[in-house]
C-alpha cells in the first residue's frame, strides 16, 4: 500500500511539475496592437477583451501611449510572437509596421488591420470607420450650418496616417464643393499650440474648424480656448470622449463625429480568429462602420445604443 502511495505521490508531483513547465499561453493568444492610448483605444480594448472572452482565446494588448510610435508596435509585435500569439490585430502607425506584418504573414502569422488601412496589402482584412463618408458628413453639416458661405480651417493630425487623411479628404471635398473656402490647411498634431498658432492670423475672419480625430480635436479646443474664442465659431471634432463631449454639451463644440471603437476592437479580434481558424478568403474582408454625426440636439443618442456592447456571435 505504501509503494502505491508513493507512487501515486510521484504521478501527482509530475503531473504538477508538467503544469508549471506549461507555457502561459497554451492557449491561442491574438496579439492586439492599438496606435494610441487615449480614451478611444481603451473601448477598442474592452471591444477586444469582450471577443476574446467569448470566443475563448487569451488577448495580448500592448501598444504605444501616444500616435506615431512605429518603434513600439514594433517592440510589440515582436512581443506577441514570442508570447505565442498565432494571429494579431494592428493599427499601423507607418510602412515599418506593415513590411513585418508581411514577414509574418509568410510564416503563417495572419493580421488583420483595424481603424487604419497600408499600403501593400499585408494583412488579410480591415476594420475600420467608413473614414472618407464621415469626412464628407463633417464637410455637408459644415455647409449646413454655414449656409454654403464663409472661411474655414482644416487642422490636420499628421501626415501619412490612412484613417484621418481620408477624413480630411472627405471634409475638404465636402466643403468646398458647397461654397465654403479653405483658408487654413495645416498639420498640428495634438499639439495646442501649434493649433493657436494656425488659428491666430485669420481667426477673426474664420466661420468654421473641422478637426479629425480626438487628439486634433482636443488641441484645437484647448487653442480656442486660450484665444477666448471657444463657440463663437462652428467647431466640428471627431471621436467622443469626456472632455469633447462635455465641450459639445457647453457649445464650445457644434457637432462630432462619433465612431464604434468597442465594434471595431471586437470585430477584428472575430475576424483575426477566423483567419486562424477557418481562414479568409484571399481578397481582404473590408468591414467598414458607419460614424454618427452628433449635435447638441441628439446627445441622447450616445445612451439609446450608439456606443453599445457588439452583439454576440
Amino acid at each position: 500500500m505504501r509503494g502505491r502511495d508513493r507512487l501515486c505521490q510521484a504521478l501527482l508531483l509530475l503531473a504538477l511539475l508538467a503544469s508549471l513547465s506549461s507555457p502561459a499561453w497554451a492557449r491561442d493568444c491574438i496579439g492586439v496592437v492599438p496606435a494610441g492610448g487615449d480614451a478611444f483605444w481603451q473601448q477598442v480594448e474592452s471591444g477586444a477583451l469582450q471577443a476574446g472572452e467569448e470566443l475563448g482565446v487569451d488577448i495580448y494588448y500592448r501598444g504605444p501611449q501616444r500616435e506615431g510610435g512605429v518603434a513600439v508596435q514594433l517592440q510589440v509585435l515582436e512581443r506577441a510572437v514570442a508570447r505565442g500569439c498565432k494571429a494579431l490585430v494592428v493599427a499601423p502607425t507607418g510602412k515599418e509596421v506593415g513590411e513585418r506584418v508581411s514577414q509574418l504573414r509568410a510564416s503563417g502569422i495572419p493580421t488583420i488591420y483595424m481603424d487604419r488601412d497600408l499600403a501593400g496589402g499585408a494583412a488579410l482584412g480591415l476594420v475600420a470607420t467608413d473614414n472618407f463618408a464621415a469626412g464628407l458628413r463633417a464637410g455637408q453639416h459644415m455647409v449646413e450650418l454655414l449656409n454654403g458661405q464663409g472661411l474655414v480651417a482644416l487642422l490636420r493630425l499628421r501626415r501619412g496616417v490612412n484613417s484621418t487623411d481620408e477624413r480630411e479628404r472627405g471634409f475638404r471635398q465636402a466643403a468646398e464643393s458647397g461654397g465654403l473656402q479653405l483658408v487654413i490647411d495645416t498639420y498640428v498634431g495634438d499639439d495646442s499650440q501649434l493649433a493657436m498658432q494656425a488659428l491666430k492670423p485669420q481667426l477673426a475672419q474664420l466661420d468654421g474648424l473641422f478637426t479629425p480625430n480626438s487628439n486634433s480635436s482636443r488641441a484645437a479646443l484647448a487653442a480656442m480656448r486660450r484665444l477666448g474664442k471657444a463657440g463663437q465659431l462652428v467647431h466640428i471634432g471627431f471621436d467622443g470622449d469626456e472632455v469633447l463631449l462635455e465641450a459639445l454639451r457647453l457649445g464650445d463644440l457644434q457637432a462630432l463625429l462619433i465612431q464604434q471603437p468597442q465594434v471595431i476592437g471586437y470585430q477584428a479580434v472575430k475576424l483575426a480568429h477566423q483567419a486562424l481558424r477557418a481562414g479568409l478568403s484571399p481578397a481582404p474582408v473590408h468591414m467598414a462602420l458607419e460614424a454618427r454625426l452628433i449635435t447638441r440636439a441628439n446627445m441622447a443618442e450616445l445612451h439609446e445604443g450608439l456606443l453599445e456592447a457588439p452583439r454576440k456571435p
